[in-house]
């Protein structure tokens, strides 16, 4: 017998499905079929629960934000600071071959919405993403002794790095650029956390 899903579940599956499909695909070329199909769910469930494109946009965006800012949370509570940024820079590594395939979902997104004022919203969840990974990594170098203006500013130069290291990947289609980036990141924050 199939379990049938609550409204709050096919809105949930259909959000994951938009940004899945907007992820590979991009968002212009993403559409409320592809949504559809990829949710396993008929297309007047997309329309019904996301009437516009941009709240397609918005829904990937916040399904995001929820799976990844929890997940800076569970990395060793409570452990050193050294081991926090080294799980966090495994994390990156086991993300490699995705980020290479398709680039970032919060950078490839941001990237492809369009300018208006409909995807404020969407924008500035991005940019919540972005800044909750260096607030973080700024917390790691600044709990292991390093002053924080220069906790923060290493901290927005490696997601920079890495975030420009995932562009080139994805367009070279090349694994070894991204790893051996974050290789270089994962030596600077030992480096940095070890002169703190």
């Amino acid at each position: 017998m199939v379990e049938k899903l609550t409204s709050a579940q096919k809105r949930q599956k259909l959000a994951r499905a938009a940004m899945n499909v907007i992820w590979r695909d991009g968002y212009h070329a993403a559409t409320i079929q592809t949504v559809a199909k990829e949710a396993g769910l008929p297309a007047g469930g997309v329309f019904y629960r996301f009437p516009k494109k941009h709240d397609l946009a918005q829904a990937a965006m916040e399904t995001m934000e929820r799976e990844f800012i929890p997940l800076l949370a569970t990395i060793v509570p409570g452990g050193a600071p050294e081991k926090r940024v080294s799980v966090f820079f495994d994390y990156l590594d086991a993300m490699t071959p995705r980020r290479v395939m398709h680039g970032c979902p919060v950078g490839k997104l941001m990237l492809d919405i369009p300018k208006d004022a409909g995807f404020d919203a969407t924008r500035k969840t991005g940019q919540a993403i972005f800044r909750s990974l260096i607030t973080w990594l700024a917390d790691q170098f600044a709990q292991g002794g390093v002053s924080d203006d220069a906790a923060r500013k290493a901290a927005q130069r490696m997601i920079l790095r890495w975030q420009g290291a995932i562009v080139l990947a994805h367009a070279m289609q090349d694994r070894a650029l991204l790893y051996g980036e974050i290789t270089d990141l994962r030596q600077m924050a030992k480096s940095l956390l070890t002169a703190g």
